[in-house]
């Protein structure tokens, strides 16, 4: 796959928040309480439902998933630790480190589910979910980590525990799961109510990530965002690629698992670092600006990767 085919599987997804982005504008959808109720149907309901839908039908004895959670988790964690290493140099504080953290290792999930759909035939969506099912819980449980390390605002292990496991992606990952291995399988009826609401998980979410695109304040954090940018959109996606290829991992799997390591950072990073004493002013702008910095590289480190990969 060229570099023009993966620009134009951009096309739509770019197309969808920049729609968003504008609706949010408008007299009509300007409502900070219609796009609050928006994202939490997304993240509470919708994407669940697509994670739990792929990850309970998907026969996974086709897949070898050991090696590519390997690599991974070992390429998540391996730049997770550089970065906490080197935390003084890379923030001018500790609320400021947590958003550069968050920015160097979370991904937008909307976004991997899309391009993997896109980009992948046949099996991409699918992928997509196992990557999210193995990728999801690491990145939140590192994030809150981090929290507890460097704010002096500590919170309890129970709780920290009570945010991972709660989390609806998590549950709805874990589910799938637990319905795949069991042999009971999904009624035909529900399924007819599960599908629709899968459906509608990705566009929906698309446009809330661009309804969501704050203001950049690009001076003042500007060190900040360029660490979270250049980790996330080219470190990561490097260690990965390394990784995939040291441990055999090639073909539509490794695809897919490096289009979720060089993809932007979610917007719920947003959320976690005003909810936990994080510098969420730059956390906005860290959201922000890899968003958009993200439809150039993509097509850029994508195409490299998946020659690399095969």
């Amino acid at each position: 796959m060229g570099f023009t085919d993966i620009a134009a599987a951009l096309v739509p997804v770019a197309a969808l928040i920049a729609v968003g982005f504008g609706l949010r504008r408008t007299p009509l959808f300007r409502s900070e309480d219609f796009w609050a109720g928006a994202e939490k149907l997304a993240y509470f309901v919708l994407l669940p439902t697509l994670l739990f839908r792929n990850i309970a039908a998907v026969d996974v004895s086709r897949f070898d998933l050991g090696p590519l959670a390997l690599a991974l988790v070992l390429s998540t964690l391996a730049v997770g630790a550089v970065l906490c290493l080197l935390h003084r140099v890379l923030a001018a504080d500790a609320a400021a480190f947590t958003s550069v953290f968050q920015g160097g290792i979370r991904f937008n999930t909307y976004i991997g589910l899309s391009l993997s759909a896109a980009l992948v035939a046949g099996d991409g969506l699918v992928l997509a979910a196992i990557v999210g099912a193995i990728l999801v819980p690491l990145v939140n449980v590192a994030s809150s980590l981090v929290f507890e390390l460097f704010l002096v605002d500590k919170h309890s292990w129970l709780s920290l525990v009570r945010t991972v496991v709660l989390n609806p992606l998590v549950l709805g990952c874990l589910l799938g799961a637990l319905v795949n291995v069991l042999p009971i399988g999904i009624p035909g009826l529900a399924l007819e109510v599960l599908d629709p609401l899968a459906a509608a998980a990705l566009p929906i979410g698309l446009l809330c990530v661009g309804a969501g695109l704050r203001p950049i304040a690009v001076g003042v954090h500007a060190r900040g965002i360029a660490v979270a940018a250049a980790v996330k959109l080219l470190l990561l996606p490097a260690a990965t690629v390394a990784l995939l290829l040291a441990l055999g991992v090639s073909g539509d799997a490794a695809r897919v698992g490096l289009v979720f390591q060089a993809i932007a950072t979610a917007p719920s990073a947003y959320v976690m670092a005003r909810q936990l004493g994080g510098n969420a002013q730059l956390m906005a702008a860290i959201i922000g600006v890899q968003t958009l910095a993200s439809m150039a590289t993509l097509p850029l480190v994508l195409g490299v990767g998946f020659r690399l990969l095969g």
